[in-house]
């Protein structure tokens, strides 16, 4: 799972996101799925890497990313 600064998760690859498994505010403990991301025809699940609240969400199902995008922002 791509991190920058540790709390940003960052899309690897570019890709469609499947699903959004968390809210702002929740809590989250470490390899919780947050997103689950498809690219290169594989869905690749986004885990947390810390315990912690889910501060910022930028994409929803759907969305279309490029490499470097930043998915979502934990506390």
């Amino acid at each position: 799972m791509p991190l920058k600064d540790n709390k940003q998760l960052t899309a690897f690859l570019p890709g469609t996101i499947v699903d959004v498994k968390v809210k702002v505010g929740q809590q989250v403990k470490q390899g919780d799925i947050l997103v689950i991301l498809d690219a290169m025809k594989m869905n690749n699940r986004i885990i947390s890497s810390l315990n912690t609240t889910v501060k910022e969400i930028n994409v929803k199902a759907g969305d279309r990313v490029v490499k470097g995008f930043v998915m979502v922002v934990l506390d």
